[in-house]
């Protein structure tokens, strides 16, 4: 008899503090599959959705596809949104059934303005159409925030082991394999506990440090055998939600390690808790002094973090802008703004043509304000179209919408629809601008750009800027996250729950 395993997922990664919810519109024009389609799409390509297919396959069973949608980082995701997928998915699952599991891709922080855990509503809601003997597994994002509720409805959960993010595939096909584990009959079973700590997304990578060194020594525990698997989350630092926290998971073939082990992982992670803060923040006026020192033929990299449409931002901040204009005739610098007006002016007045322009605070004025820049010249039009040079994707295409680059003395402003991929070097390449030649480049994301950028920049620094994903997190508007809560307030070792088996 055919074995089936039924296969969704529902991705977003919420930023609170962007005050634009997110439509349905959005998740359906963004990533949508449904039904054949999701395994197709999934099937032999390096994404969760593409592990949990292969890991599927590989031991006998057919994958079902239900529906799959997603979008980028953003404001909450309208109500909308959730209420459609179920309405969408849970009558598909009841085509399906029976199924053996059921595999869920979902990013683990996504809020909506009806709930505060949407990926704990889904689950939920998944559980009680299939029951208590169906597996449950969900891949999540490293800034999962992954709740009691979600556990109480997964059996399994595992979460990318590495930022910036690399290991989607094997994320997916690690959490499939503990499924399939169980429904072979074998031991297995999956602790969870909480650290009381979030950190902001500058502050650390896998590639290095603190975070680093306690990733290595899960690994070891995973190959020499004493656990099967392991997920420690960096809560997304700007979900302001009321239960929230930096997870710890261990999968073991007893109960008893299972814990023992999540308990120690967690106390290492609660030890690394002002590491993780990050280094030094530096003001824009201080970069903007020292790329005007720079000696080294390379660029200074303003860290725009606070504005990165990949935390959820609005990234149409012109704040830098405003700090660049004084230097304008003697600082080559490179800025992108996302703006529609801006682009749509540019078009009209065509290449060539010169005007002044009111730049930023387009898409969330709440969070910025606008800049005026006198007597730009429309340096070029373009689609926005470009192949990702990499590392990370590499060769796959993406847009930044219609874009115009705009030049002010020595500034180079990329004026775009959509502020795709900022992290990659072909974002200002691909429409002319090379950021090799300027002394200043600024960057609206919060970590993934290093492998592009460390090698061509003579510094890089973090820098304290407006947006949703503000880097200095104990300003922000914070107003329902638990407490105590570090940074926000201190901690201590035995405010770490131990950890508890679920199911």
């Amino acid at each position: 008899m055919e074995q089936r395993i039924f296969l969704c997922g529902i991705q977003q990664e919420t930023a609170s503090f962007n005050p634009n919810l997110t439509p349905l519109e959005e998740f359906i024009g963004k990533g949508y599959a449904q039904g054949e389609a999701v395994v197709n799409n999934h099937r032999g390509v390096k994404s969760c959705g593409g592990g949990m297919v292969a890991a599927a396959e590989e031991n006998g069973y057919t994958v079902v596809g239900g529906v799959d949608i997603g979008c980028h980082s953003g404001g909450a995701a309208k109500d909308e949104v959730a209420q459609w997928f179920l309405s969408q998915t849970l009558p598909m699952l009841r085509a399906a059934m029976p199924v053996k599991a059921v595999f869920v891709t979902l990013h683990g922080a996504t809020q909506s303005d009806a709930s505060d855990d949407v990926c704990g509503d889904v689950l939920t809601a998944i559980r009680e159409v299939v029951g208590e003997e169906v597996v449950i597994a969900a891949s999540c994002d490293l800034h999962g925030n992954v709740t009691e509720r979600m556990m109480r409805a997964a059996d399994f959960i595992s979460g990318y082991q590495t930022y910036p993010h690399l290991d989607f595939f094997s994320t997916g096909y690690r959490v499939a394999s503990l499924a399939i584990r169980k429904l072979q009959g074998k031991p297995t079973r999956m602790a969870w506990t909480t650290v009381p700590q979030t950190a902001p997304a500058h502050g650390y990578t896998t590639t290095a440090g603190g975070l680093k060194k306690l990733m290595d020594r899960a690994h070891a525990l995973v190959k020499d055998g004493t656990i099967l698997d392991f997920s420690i989350f960096q809560v997304q630092p700007w979900l302001d939600v009321c239960k929230s926290g930096s997870t710890v998971l261990v999968a073991a073939e007893d109960e008893a390690t299972a814990k023992a082990v999540a308990d120690d992982l967690a106390a290492e992670e609660f030890s690394l808790r002002e590491e993780l803060q990050g280094p030094r923040l530096w003001t824009i006026e201080e970069v903007v002094q020292a790329a005007i020192d720079n000696t080294e033929d390379k660029p200074v990299v303003l860290v725009d973090s606070a504005d990165s449409l990949g935390a959820g931002s609005s990234a149409d901040s012109a704040e830098v802008l405003r700090w660049l204009l004084p230097h304008r005739d003697t600082l080559r610098s490179a800025i992108t703004v996302t703006d529609l007006p801006a682009v749509d002016k540019a078009f009209a007045l065509g290449v060539g043509g010169k005007a002044d322009f009111t730049l930023g605070a387009t898409v969330a004025p709440s969070l910025s304000s606008p800049v005026e820049v006198k007597d730009c010249v429309v340096r070029s039009l373009h689609n926005g179209d470009f192949i990702l040079e990499g590392p990370a994707s590499r060769g796959s295409q993406t847009s930044l919408g219609r874009t115009a680059v705009l030049q002010a003395g020595q500034i180079f402003i990329v004026v775009c629809s959509y502020c795709s991929n900022s992290r990659d070097l072909q974002a200002y390449r691909g429409v002319g601008v090379e950021p090799t030649l300027c002394r200043l480049v600024n960057v609206k994301a919060c970590t993934s750009f290093h492998a592009a950028y460390d090698p061509i920049a003579a510094q890089t620094c973090n820098t304290i800027t407006p947006g949703a994903a503000g880097v200095q997190l104990t300003i922000l508007p914070f107003k329902r996250i638990p407490a105590p809560f570090y940074p926000f307030q201190e901690t201590t070792q035995d405010m770490v729950p131990a950890a508890v088996c679920l199911r």
